[in-house]
Parts: structure tokens; C-alpha cells; sequence
């Protein structure tokens, strides 16, 4: 190692370039008291070696722009700033912005200081292990190492893990930290009650004699009943604080509660009332109980098929069932698919109809065949639930609603009973509605335009229902002018089109000879001639199975000719080969100029009807609020 005697004759001039850098203290140390002055020279090594501060004339030592520099690189150098500097907070603050880890090597004025200290912490989070235990102990200092980052908790220091203080200040936003703190204050009960306020599992992460205190345990059910769950045996058996927990929460705490209580009739009907599923932990005698199970069934109807079997082949419980379903369908003036439901239980029809129908299945065939007041009586409910469904102005792409109807009456069929005369007249007059209402909708319409508003109306319902079951904002893009909904819309249309020809017959000229063959390549160079040369028509022979001719008739549309095998007779296809879709129209090659008459029409009317789409699904976006 080399040492300062090599260099000790060493001209100022020729230090920097001369000298190793670590030896110039040792250098400066012993140089000319005349060099050690000269502030320009000093300066040039302060900036590259930061100690060699030691050495500077006053004038540089108290120069706070120099100084700064310094200490940026070299922290430890603010121990040779001028005592003005090292005592000037308000440069001590610019330092320790600069270079956190000056604040090691401060006085212990500054040290000590809060504001400082908080300044440094923030700036580099590793500097808090070289603060002062009373700095470490405090709450604010605590809370800037983590960040906001409260999920780092677990891997700070034990000093911040077992800060009293900070513990109460920051619980309350985040109950669940206290499984990170020490086990001192996961027993502390203030510590502890500042979290069971705002998380339902921090009670768990109490120590066990606090989760027997019953001024915690019902602070916890207060805020979140599942807390329940980690409440002590005997706590668990105090009625009070089930009742707070069931009112807190909508689940199912009543399995937590002890057995005593889930055999408590009031206690049960909290439940059940409150969560639909409670009923499965209600004790053996209660879930048998009728003023139980008709809480659950007035509350919860879907809850039907848990009930005991006993129970759900009981006729007086079965009726029940079906007037609550009734009673909690969605407020028909006011529902639709583009709007809230205003029902508490259903979102929408689709569930209660599924409900409605399981009840009606359990209803014993011979007792609906046997006793007609029965039978009308049932027949009247399901009537209601459907005029309810179907309410003038709520559906614009629909005739009128009688699929749950029709579905009641296939199981009076099925089970092989008369329909009730209350069912059948209400079938006859739905039939005469829904031919009056489509007749009043599509009347004055031309065959096309009747077929493209039926296409706009079923993508609507669609819609609707989706964004009743999944959310408005799902449909978003679908609805957009180049999304699913124009593009569905318009490919049915088209298929309507092209499907309606009437049954098309061989022509001799293009079927081979041995009659099940057709020479797809004759029709597809008739094709090419009938057609103008901006339409794209492409002869393709991928495989045995996928010979087609495809014509681009639109940007999305192509009508696709395909040889299908075995019989080799073509056949048309909307968009593509998909034999898990509907099969196309079958063409006989005698019709093809049928067959290219229909593409210039579409190519024809095509952007009329696509605006006409674009109108609607903008109308749609409006509904929805999109």
C-alpha cells in the first residue's frame, strides 16, 4: 500500500494529477500552509474527495453552494462546513434533501429534530435504523418509513412493530395490520379496539383473552359481524352479540353462533331474514319450524329448494312459496333491461320464472288434476308473474312476453292434466295480443324492412338482458359503431335475405356426369362474368372438405359457396364454413344468376340499412348511460 512519503515533495500544481486520490488528506495534511489557502486549488479537491474539506480555508468551508456539492457524494464531509452552516437548520434541511445519510454524522440538535428526521426518512427509508431511538419511537417517523405502503409493516423494524402510538393512529384505516405487530399490542385492548373498528379480521389476530372481552367482540360484530367467527366459546353464546353480528353482516353468521342460539326462534328469524342462506344452520327443529321457513320463503323465495324435503313436498308451504315469488318480482311499471331492478331479491324476470317453475314441479300432479280450485289458484300466480314480466312500452323489441306461460303449460301437458281454465283463457288472449302488437309494429313494413327491424329488435333484447345480468358497462364496446352489435345485426339480416329464395334445382350444364358431382370451377368462372370486377370472388381448394367460392359482398360480409360432401351439392354460407352454426341455403347451379342478382342487391341497400343499425345501437348507448 502506498503511503504519503513517495509524495511528500509534491508540487500543489502537480497533485491532482500526481497523487492518489485517497491520499490527498494525508497530503494536505502536512502541505505548505500557503497551499491549504489557496481556495481556488482546494476547492478542485473538495469536489473530487469530499474529506479534503478539512483542509479548505474558512471562506469555502462557510460557501454553501460548495458545501452542498459535497456533501451530495460525501455525507460525512458536513462535519468540516463552518459551525454557521452546521447550525443553520434551514441549510441542514437542504443537505439532508439532498443526501439523506448526512443526517448521521448531524449534532445531536438536529438529530433529534422531527421535521429532520421525517425529511430523511421519506427521501430513503433506510436511514430510520441510523435515527435516534426517540425518533425511531415516534408515530409520525413510523408512518413515513412505510410509505403509505402499510402492507411493508410486516418486515419493519420491532421498534415500529411495537409502537404503541402508531399502532392506535394507523389501525383504524387498516384493522387487519395488526396481525404485524408485536404480540405486546395484539394485547393491548385500546390497541386491539382501534382495529376490530375497521376490519373483520382483525379480531382473529387478537390475543385469545381479547377475543373473550366482550367490549371487543362487540365493537367487532359492530363494525363486521363475520367477526363472530373469532369471538371466545362463551361469546359466541351471548345473544346480544349474535343479534349485533347478524344485523351487521349479509352472510350467513349464524355458523358461528353456539348451538344454544341456532335452537333460539328469535335468534334464527334474525337470520333468515337477514341472509338466505341461515336457514342450513338453524338447529334440526327450527328448520322445520313454520314461521321460520315462511320468513325464509317471504324474505328469500330462491331458498325453496334448501328447505328439509318434507318441507318442500309441503302443499301450504308451496303456495307460500309461490305468492312470495310474486310478491318480490320487479316493480313492473318501472322495470326494464336498461334500468335498475326495483326489487330487493330479483334483479330480473329470468330468476323468478326458475324459481316459480321449481316450486310448481313439486306440487304433486294428481293434487292440481283432482282439486281445480287448486289448480286455478296456481294458474292465477303464474298469469301474474307473466303479465307482469310483459308491460306495454317496456319492451320495444318484443311482441309480447308468454315464455314462462307456455312453459307452465308444457308441464300441464307433460303430467298429462287439463289446462286450467284460468290458464287457457290467458294463453288466448296473450295469442291475440302478440299477433295485434306485432301486426301494429311491422304492418305497414315491406317483407325486408320487416325482416331487419325483427333482427334490431332481437340484438336489442339481447343487449338488455346482458346488461341487466352482467353490467351496462360490458356492452360498451359491442356497441360501439364498428362492434358486435351492428356487425350481428347486419349478418342476420343478410341471412334472411339470402335464405328466403325458394328451393333451387340442378342444372344439367354444371353437374357432372354421373350426377352428384358439380363442377364448382363452371360456376365459378359464370360467377366471375356476371359479377363487376370490384366485387372479390376467390375459387378456393384448401381440401377435399372446404371447396368454396367466396364473395366479398360487403367490408364484413361474404357469401361463401360450399361443395358439401357427400352429395357435392352447394350450398350458401353467411361469413363462413362453421358447421357448428346453422347450415346455409342449398343453390342449385341453375339459380346462380339468382345467386349474383342477390349480392348487387345487398351491395345496393347494404349502407342504408347499416345506418339504420347505427341509429340504434346509439339509441341503445343513450339507455344505458354509455
Amino acid at each position: 500500500m502506498e503511503t504519503i512519503e513517495k509524495y511528500r515533495d509534491c508540487k500543489k500544481e502537480d497533485v491532482i494529477r500526481k497523487v492518489p486520490e485517497d491520499l490527498w488528506c494525508d497530503w494536505l495534511a502536512q502541505a505548505p500552509d500557503e497551499d491549504r489557502a489557496d481556495a481556488a486549488f482546494m476547492k478542485k479537491l473538495v469536489l473530487r474527495r469530499g474529506e479534503c474539506l478539512r483542509f479548505a480555508p474558512d471562506t469555502l468551508r462557510a460557501d454553501s453552494n460548495t458545501v452542498l456539492k459535497v456533501v451530495k457524494n460525501c455525507p460525512s464531509a458536513i462535519v468540516y462546513a463552518s459551525e454557521e452552516l452546521q447550525n443553520n437548520r434551514k441549510f441542514i434541511k437542504q443537505v439532508v434533501n439532498l443526501n439523506p445519510c448526512v443526517i448521521k454524522y448531524l449534532s445531536e440538535r438536529f438529530r433529534n429534530d422531527k421535521g429532520i428526521a421525517l425529511l430523511a426518512v421519506r427521501n430513503d427509508r433506510e436511514i430510520f435504523s441510523s435515527l435516534p431511538e426517540e425518533m425511531q419511537s415516534d408515530a409520525d417517523v413510523a408512518e413515513a418509513y412505510l410509505g403509505g405502503k402499510l402492507y411493508k409493516l410486516k418486515n419493519a423494524p420491532e421498534i415500529i412493530r411495537d409502537n404503541r402510538v402508531f399502532a392506535i393512529k394507523i389501525l383504524p384505516m387498516g384493522g387487519g395490520l395488526l396481525e404485524d405487530f408485536s404480540e405486546r399490542l395484539r394485547a393491548d385492548k385500546e390497541v386491539v379496539t382501534a382495529a376490530v373498528g375497521s376490519a373483520w379480521n382483525a379480531l382473529g389476530y387478537a390475543a385469545e383473552e381479547l377475543r373473550g372481552d366482550r367490549d371487543v367482540v362487540l365493537t367487532a360484530v359492530g363494525h363486521d359481524g363475520y367477526a363472530l367467527q373469532f369471538a371466545s366459546d362463551e361469546l359466541k353464546d351471548d345473544k346480544e352479540i349474535v343479534l349485533t353480528a347478524i344485523a351487521t353482516y349479509e352472510g350467513d353468521v349464524l355458523e358461528y353462533a353456539s348451538e344454544r342460539l341456532k335452537d333460539d326462534k328469535e335468534t334464527v328469524l334474525s337470520a333468515v331474514r337477514r341472509s338466505e342462506n341461515s336457514i342450513g344452520f338453524a338447529s334440526e327443529r327450527l328448520r322445520h319450524d313454520a314461521d321460520v321457513i315462511r320468513a325464509v320463503l317471504d324474505e328469500h323465495p330462491g331458498q325453496f329448494e334448501n328447505l328439509p324435503e318434507d318441507v318442500q313436498e309441503d302443499l301450504d308451504f308451496i303456495l307460500f312459496g309461490l305468492e312470495s315469488v310474486v310478491r318480490n318480482l320487479p316493480d313492473p311499471e318501472n322495470y326494464s333491461f336498461f334500468e335498475d331492478s326495483t326489487s330487493e331479491y330479483y334483479s330480473d324476470f329470468a330468476q323468478a320464472e326458475e324459481d316459480f317453475l321449481d316450486m310448481f314441479e313439486s306440487i304433486p300432479p294428481e293434487e292440481l288434476e283432482d282439486d281445480p280450485e287448486l289448480n286455478d289458484r296456481v294458474s292465477r300466480l303464474a298469469v301474474e308473474l307473466n303479465g307482469a314480466y310483459y308491460k306495454e312500452g317496456n319492451y320495444p323489441y318484443e311482441d309480447v312476453h308468454d315464455g314462462f306461460i307456455r312453459r307452465i303449460e308444457a308441464l300441464y301437458e307433460e303430467h298429462d292434466i287439463p289446462v286450467s281454465r284460468v290458464l287457457e283463457k290467458a294463453l288466448e288472449t296473450l295469442r291475440k295480443e302478440s299477433k295485434k302488437k306485432k301486426d301494429d309494429k311491422y304492418n305497414d313494413l315491406s317483407p325486408e324492412e320487416r325482416s331487419f327491424y325483427e333482427n334490431l329488435d332481437r340484438y336489442e333484447k339481447i343487449v338488455g338482458e346482458s346488461a341487466a345480468r352482467f353490467g351496462a358497462e360490458g356492452e360498451r364496446e359491442y356497441l360501439d359503431p364498428d362492434g358486435g352489435f351492428v356487425k350481428n345485426c347486419m349478418t342476420s339480416f343478410v341471412k334472411d335475405l339470402v335464405y328466403s329464395t325458394d328451393g333451387l334445382y340442378r342444372d344439367s350444364g354444371l353437374w357432372e356426369d354421373d350426377g352428384y358431382e358439380v363442377d364448382l370451377d363452371k360456376a365459378y368462372e359464370e360467377i366471375r362474368a356476371r359479377l363487376s370486377p370490384e366485387i372479390n370472388v376467390v375459387r378456393n381448394h384448401d381440401s377435399y372438405y372446404s371447396e368454396n367460392i367466396t364473395v366479398d359482398v360487403t367490408e364484413d360480409i361474404s357469401l361463401i359457396l360450399v361443395r358439401a360432401t357427400p352429395l357435392k351439392i352447394i350450398e350458401i354460407w353467411v361469413n363462413k364454413v362453421d358447421p357448428g352454426h346453422e347450415h346455409g341455403k342449398r343453390l342449385s347451379p341453375d339459380r346462380l344468376g339468382e345467386f349474383c342478382d342477390t349480392v348487387r342487391y345487398i351491395r345496393d341497400i347494404y349502407g342504408k340499412y347499416e345506418e339504420l343499425a347505427l341509429l340504434r345501437a346509439a339509441e341503445i348507448r343513450e339507455k344505458l348511460g354509455l
